[in-house]
């Protein structure tokens, strides 16, 4: 049971050590679209769950404090992408709906 969560850890941290990288420059893209940061954001939120399942699993055994610890900061990370995530999509949303009622203005002018 344990090589498979210290396995498990492992891979998240391989995986987080590259979205790390990888998200901001993403959501930075200027082509980026309302439906790939969405997408991006569900991905991200499937990764966090995942991890959140391990931690379930790191709970109901014996963790050594240092894998805890390398644990939390991971989940600290998951987070933090995830929420980078939802401010763009929000922010998508906010400027589409924006742009939708200049358009309407000035249909109507």
């Amino acid at each position: 049971m344990a090589a498979e969560w210290i396995s498990r850890l492992k891979g998240h941290a391989d995986l987080i050590q590259k979205l790390v990288q990888e998200v901001p420059k993403a959501l930075a893209r200027p082509s980026l679209t309302l439906e790939q940061a969405e997408r991006l954001h569900a991905v991200i939120e499937k990764g966090a769950h995942d991890f959140d399942e391990l931690l379930q699993i790191m709970d109901q055994t014996d963790v050594d404090e240092q894998y805890r610890q390398a644990a939390e900061n991971l989940a600290r990370i998951w987070q933090r992408l995830s929420n980078e995530a939802e401010v763009k999509v929000r922010s998508m949303i906010v400027s589409d709906q924006t742009s939708e009622h200049e358009d309407e203005a000035s249909q109507r002018q």
